[in-house]
């Protein structure tokens, strides 16, 4: 039997601006959001929204239009990861938000949602098990609940910034930069 490691995020003064909005329920969610997306965009190491532009992450969402099947999409992904070589945080929060969105008809604003959504949940669950008891998440189910809402309301900005007719490398990039701002709660 295997354990697991959770790994916080770094002891940064940006990380703690925004853990500060798991422990105070008078924080907004949009408030909460910002700060995890301004900390997640100002770490030592691994900035996800240099990851998520990658290439490989358009090349991935766009195997959502190729297929309609959770399970079709799981093996294109994998191969297309395994072919570039680009193993990443990125490409494994990609993989999982093509195979949600399978079958759907706005492919490119559910996979660009779901891609947020996941990243946003990656962000968080670093560190809020911490917290689970110092103030605004009293238990495990409020825990859950505070991260599918800032899950949802990533997923939620995501929709509303218009996105490129095509994901090609370039207008994919420039598309990530927009969703990250509107995040970080620029205009």
């Amino acid at each position: 039997m295997g354990t697991s490691i959770n790994q916080s995020s770094p002891r940064t003064l940006n990380w703690k601006a925004a853990q500060a909005g798991y422990r105070d329920a008078d924080v907004p969610i949009s408030r909460v959001a910002a700060e995890v997306w301004r900390a997640a965009m100002n770490q030592p190491s691994g900035n996800l929204e240099r990851l998520l532009a990658q290439p490989i992450v358009a090349r991935i969402g766009a195997l959502v239009e190729q297929s309609t099947s959770s399970l079709d999409l799981s093996r294109k992904s994998a191969f297309e990861i395994a072919r570039s070589k680009q193993s990443t945080l990125a490409t494994e929060i990609a993989r999982r938000a093509c195979v949600q969105v399978a079958g759907t008809k706005d492919w490119r604003a559910d996979f660009t949602a779901k891609l947020f959504s996941e990243a946003t949940a990656y962000l968080v669950s670093r560190d809020l098990p911490g917290f689970v008891g110092l103030g605004r998440v009293h238990n495990v189910e409020e825990a859950v609940r505070f991260k599918s809402s800032l899950s949802q309301y990533a997923a939620d900005v995501a929709r509303r910034v218009e996105r490129p007719r095509e994901l090609t490398g370039r207008n994919w990039a420039d598309h990530v930069k927009k969703v990250v701002k509107q995040l970080r709660g620029g205009k």
